[in-house]
């Protein structure tokens, strides 16, 4: 039976809804829709007409493409258009044409393609923005760039970028005039063979050029591996300002990460496994809580052949001026820190090089060039091969106790005299090499002894590239956020309402990880400066990380308090909340305090932890109360990395009575509290990923 459709008539009563529904359908769309095609003449239609939300997917199967896939459309932050393969990895590009992004576009999702088509071919032109290329596989022959950043506020995500075989870069970014793309995020990548080049021009990565150098791009790049990269002697090149370099893996990669151009570059909470690590040139850099094991060099503080500062060229090897090099640790490697000798060298000038552990190895310090108005401050040595040229009264020696964990991580042990013994003030140096906030009383070396959730560790391969996001195999981290400022996102989750995560900019999210899809209805949030201004937020949700919808939009936080505030939604099913901000009442700038997702939040989910594994870890007191001195048992019933630690009721720690790798058994720790005031305590043990808490009252 033939359905029948009244015409819709534009009559003088209804011309303002004649005139909405003529709009519609121009735009070839009423609502956003999945538009399946199968050939890339098809892809470009549908690209063409594409409608804010649409998801276009492209059938499994083997494409040549001869002239460029163009996209200019834009979507929106809450419903961008998704270019798709059918499955990940399942419909392959090849050819010698690509993807090319250009202006206005906006809002553009890449996800789940295996690109073969020739290098060069995959471009984000300037005037782009939000774009995200995701769980894609580049492996694109010939000279040029695998990906070409230009634009502002790019994701690139969960890709993989294997065998490299000719001049070029896997990724370059590129800016407009003399300003660098800004606020570029490049997490979870795989960064596989890269093959050893003759000419120059070969980084795995480049992050602008010479011209470049003096603007700031204020992008973040974390949580990628790059095994087996060697096309030349610089595998990571930093030529801009304001770089954020954090959380990444760097393992058998006979290339260096470079400072090569800019200033106020942030590197920190890496791991540089068998490489020759970090080259240094430019002014106010920060290396920070780094792990160096078996690099030549660890650090080498660049000699400098010329100073911008007083006029000389952008592409100088500008002198290293006021840098700080702390709270590193470096294990075995043949050699430590060093500067190397230049003829009419110009040298460096006011290095700070202060906290840090260097285990086993070469000389602590080689330094050969000028090195005027140097600090060193608080180093523990242990095994070197001597000190080298680190003056006396810049280090102690001492075991500082560090124990490798299942992660291939070295952590320091109860006892270590590294705990609690750093000097000097750095306020800049926020977090640890796990993503641990630091607090008072700061650690020497990479490690902060803390219970607070650990969001970054040496990388595997099925931790990052397409396969990882989302799968349920993979762990993922409490907590994560496009940019931050310092003030990181593990600050959300720290029951501290005097720290925070904060990033500047409308579209700036933090988001959190559940660690199962479970059922969602609410969000509560603690805003910095809450009782004075007002916050303007999204929440959204998804499954896997990749594919999100809106759970709810415009929320507006009180601006009377300072506490958490409680945002209700629609239930529905969810392995990650993000919240998406859109500033404030008085500026641009993004800031929570504590953040908690009901039944389901990292933080409950530990809870949760904690009331089923206290039984069979039976932790006890005696007595309790006491007065100068309780014991505590406990008993593990397997093998594992264990933390036994004293919390006042504020969540600060004050004693770690145990951070170690321990065998299956019972145990009997001494607890004395001298120095702590009478009152109620938590302690905490931690195992193998459970935990049990015990209250402590002192007399």
């Amino acid at each position: 039976m033939k359905q029948l459709i009244k015409p819709f008539l534009c009559l003088p009563g209804n011309l303002k809804a004649c005139l909405l529904f003529s709009i519609l359908c121009l735009s070839g769309h009423l609502h956003a829709a999945t538009i399946n095609v199968s050939s890339l003449s098809a892809l470009q239609t549908a690209i063409n007409n594409a409608a804010p939300g649409d998801v276009i997917v492209l059938a499994n199967g083997t494409y040549s493409a001869s002239t460029d896939i163009t996209i200019s459309k834009q979507g929106t932050a809450t419903q961008p258009i998704t270019i798709a393969a059918q499955s990940i990895g399942g419909a392959v590009i090849s050819g010698t044409a690509g993807f090319n992004i250009v202006s206005p576009a906006r809002y553009i999702v890449i996800r789940g393609f295996k690109f073969t088509f020739n290098a060069s071919q995959a471009t984000m032109a300037s005037g782009t923005s939000f774009c995200r290329w995701t769980q894609n596989v580049f492996e694109t022959p010939g000279e040029g760039e695998n990906l070409l950043i230009n634009g502002n506020d790019h994701e690139v995500d969960y890709n993989t970028f294997q065998h490299k075989n000719a001049l070029g870069r896997f990724i370059a970014m590129r800016g407009s005039g003399s300003q660098i793309c800004q606020r570029i995020h490049i997490h979870h990548n795989y960064f596989l063979d890269h093959n050893p080049q003759t000419g120059n021009g070969a980084e795995s990565v480049q992050v602008g050029l010479s011209g470049y150098s003096l603007s700031s791009s204020n992008s973040i790049i974390e949580h990628n591996l790059f095994e087996d990269c060697e096309g030349e002697n610089e595998l990571v090149s930093i030529k801009a300002s304001a770089v954020t370099f954090r959380y990444n893996t760097i393992r058998n990669c006979p290339a260096h990460l470079t400072l090569r151009h800019g200033n106020f570059n942030v590197i920190y909470g890496n791991y540089f496994i068998n490489t020759p690590g970090v080259r240094i040139f430019g002014d106010d850099h920060k290396i920070f809580s780094n792990h160096f094991e078996n690099c030549n060099p660890a650090i080498n503080v660049g000699n400098g052949d010329g100073e911008v500062a007083d006029g000389d060229a952008l592409t100088v090897h500008d002198r290293p001026d006021r840098v700080l090099i702390a709270f590193n640790t470096l294990v075995n490697n043949p050699a430590n820190i060093i500067q190397a000798g230049r003829t009419n060298g110009l040298g460096a000038t006011a290095i700070t090089i202060a906290n840090n552990i260097v285990q086993g190895g070469g000389a602590a310090a080689t330094i050969a060039g000028p090195y005027t108005g140097a600090v060193w401050s608080g180093n523990m040595l242990y095994n070197t091969n001597g000190d080298g040229d680190m003056p006396s009264s810049g280090y102690t020696t001492a075991n500082p106790l560090l124990a490798r964990d299942a992660t291939g991580t070295f952590h320091l042990q109860s006892g270590s005299p590294a705990i609690g013994a750093a000097t000097g003030s750095y306020p800049s140096v926020t977090t640890d090499m796990d993503g641990q906030p630091r607090t008072s009383s700061l650690e020497i070396g990479a490690d902060e002894v803390s219970g607070a959730p650990v969001i970054a560790r040496i990388l595997t391969a099925a931790m990052v590239g397409p396969n990882a996001a989302g799968n349920p195999g993979t762990s993922c981290q409490p907590v994560s956020a496009s940019a931050d400022d310092g003030n990181v996102p593990a600050n959300v989750l720290d029951g501290d309402l005097n720290t925070r995560w904060s990033a500047n900019g409308d579209g700036q999210w933090i988001q959190f990880c559940l660690n199962n899809t479970v059922s969602v209805s609410s969000v509560q949030i603690a805003f910095y400066n809450g009782n004075t201004r007002t916050s303007t937020f999204d929440i959204l949700t998804s499954n896997d990380g990749a594919a999100w919808t809106n759970a709810s939009t415009g929320r507006v936080s009180s601006g009377t308090s300072l506490n958490l505030e409680t945002f209700t939604f629609t239930a529905r099913q969810a392995k990650y909340v993000r919240i998406l901000g859109h500033g404030n009442s008085v500026n641009a700038w993004n800031s929570y305090t504590e953040v908690n997702i009901p039944t389901g939040s990292a933080r409950q989910d530990v809870a949760a932890i904690k009331n089923s594994a206290a039984p069979e870890m039976n932790l006890n007191t005696s007595p309790n109360p006491f007065s100068e001195q309780a014991t505590i048992h406990f008993t593990l019933p397997d093998a594992g990395r264990t933390r036994l630690a004293v919390y006042d009721m504020n969540g600060k720690a004050i004693a770690v009575l145990i951070n170690a790798q321990l065998s299956a058994g019972q145990y009997t720790v001494p607890f004395r509290s001298d120095k702590a005031p009478a009152g109620m305590y938590l302690l905490e043990l931690q195992h193998n990923g459970r935990s049990c808490t015990k209250k402590l009252q002192k007399l």
